[in-house]
C-alpha cells in the first residue's frame, strides 16, 4: 500500500508540474525514478494514466479522473503527516545556510530570521553569496540557489520559477536608433522587437555566474546568447540599476523590472528562459527533518507573498 501511495504522489506531481523533469525537481528524485514509479502505478492499476513522448506529456481521461479524486486526499494526508512530524521535530543545534545576495536582502533573509525567532533553540548561520558554493567543502547544511548548482550530487528541491526579461532604458534604444518617438506610437515603443544582431550591438551588463543569456527558440531549443559585454557584476540589483542609468541592456528577473523608463525588449524568434530557485542539501540524519521543515516554511512564505 505504501508503494502505491508513493506512486500516486509521483503521479500527482507530474500532472501538477506538467512534465517528468519538473516533477523530479519538485520531489528531489532522479528523472528515471519518476518514470519508473509512473510505470509501476499504471501496471498495478492496469490503466494508462499519462501518454509520454520525448517532448511532452498528456494526461488521459482516466488519469484526470484519478488526479481529481486523489489530489485533495493526498494533500490532506500530507498536511496531517507534516503537522504530526513537525510536533516531534526538535529544532536545536546549528544550521549553516547560504543564499544569493539579492534574494537574501529582499525577502529570504527576513523569512529565515522569522523562522529562527519561532525556534529559539535552533541557531542559524546565514551567509549571502552569489557564488555557487560546494556544500561539503564550505560545510553548508542548506543552500538556496538559482540552479543548476556546481555540486550535482546534492538533493535539489524546486521552490519557484523566476521569469526573466531583456530590458534597456528608452534613451539607450533611442541612441541606438531602435526607438524613434517622433514616428513610433507609445504602444509600438512599449512592444519593441529587435533582431539578435541588433541586440548583440548593444552594450550589455552581465551578472555572474551566468556569463551568457539563455533563451528558448521557437522550436523549444535552448539558445545561449553571447552579449556585447561591457560591464560585469555579481548582483542583480546593481545590474538593474546600471540598466536604469541608460548605459546598458540587461537580462533581469521580471519581478525586478519596475522603472517605467526601462523598456522590456522582445528578441525576434527568442524567448528568455525561465530560471528557478532551488533548495540544495545533503540532509544528514540529524538535520534532514529540520531542513525539510524549514524549506517547507520558505515555500509557504513565498506562496503567501505571491497571492497578495
Amino acid at each position: 500500500m505504501k508503494k502505491v501511495l508513493d506512486d500516486i504522489q509521483v503521479f500527482c506531481a507530474v500532472v501538477e508540474q506538467g512534465s517528468l523533469k519538473k516533477a523530479s525537481e519538485q520531489l528531489g528524485v532522479p528523472h528515471s525514478t519518476v518514470s519508473r514509479r509512473l510505470d509501476a502505478l499504471e501496471s498495478s492499476l492496469g490503466l494508462d494514466l499519462i501518454k509520454r513522448t520525448t517532448r511532452e506529456i498528456s494526461v488521459t481521461a482516466r488519469g484526470h479522473q484519478l488526479y481529481q479524486e486523489c489530489s485533495p486526499l493526498l494533500a490532506s494526508l500530507t498536511n496531517s503527516i507534516n503537522a504530526a512530524v513537525a510536533d516531534e521535530i526538535r529544532f536545536n543545534g546549528e544550521l549553516s545556510i547560504s543564499m544569493p545576495v539579492r534574494a537574501g536582502v529582499d525577502f529570504l533573509g527576513s523569512w529565515l530570521i522569522d523562522f529562527a525567532a519561532d525556534h529559539p533553540d535552533l541557531s542559524l548561520s546565514i551567509g549571502l553569496s552569489n557564488v555557487n558554493q560546494n556544500l561539503v567543502r564550505e560545510q553548508l547544511d542548506l543552500a538556496f540557489r538559482v540552479g543548476p548548482l556546481e555540486d550535482s550530487s546534492a538533493i535539489a528541491l524546486h521552490l519557484w520559477d523566476i521569469p526573466y526579461v531583456v530590458c534597456a532604458h528608452k534613451d539607450l534604444l533611442i541612441e541606438a536608433g531602435l526607438v524613434c518617438p517622433k514616428v513610433m506610437s507609445t504602444e509600438q515603443i512599449q512592444q519593441i522587437t529587435i533582431t539578435e544582431s541588433q541586440l548583440s550591438a548593444l552594450p550589455a551588463v552581465v551578472t555572474l555566474p551566468a556569463s551568457q543569456w539563455a533563451f528558448q527558440s521557437t522550436d523549444n531549443q535552448t539558445h545561449l546568447f553571447t552579449t556585447n559585454q561591457k560591464l560585469t557584476l555579481d548582483d542583480l540589483g546593481l545590474a538593474y540599476h546600471s540598466v536604469g542609468n541608460g548605459r546598458f541592456v540587461g537580462f533581469i528577473p521580471e519581478v525586478m523590472h519596475t522603472n517605467p523608463e526601462v523598456l522590456e525588449i522582445n528578441v525576434e524568434g527568442l524567448t528568455p528562459r525561465t530560471r528557478a530557485m532551488y533548495a540544495y542539501y545533503y540532509g544528514r540524519r540529524h538535520t534532514i527533518s529540520q531542513i525539510r521543515h524549514l524549506v517547507g516554511y520558505i515555500k509557504q512564505r513565498y506562496a503567501a507573498q505571491e497571492s497578495e
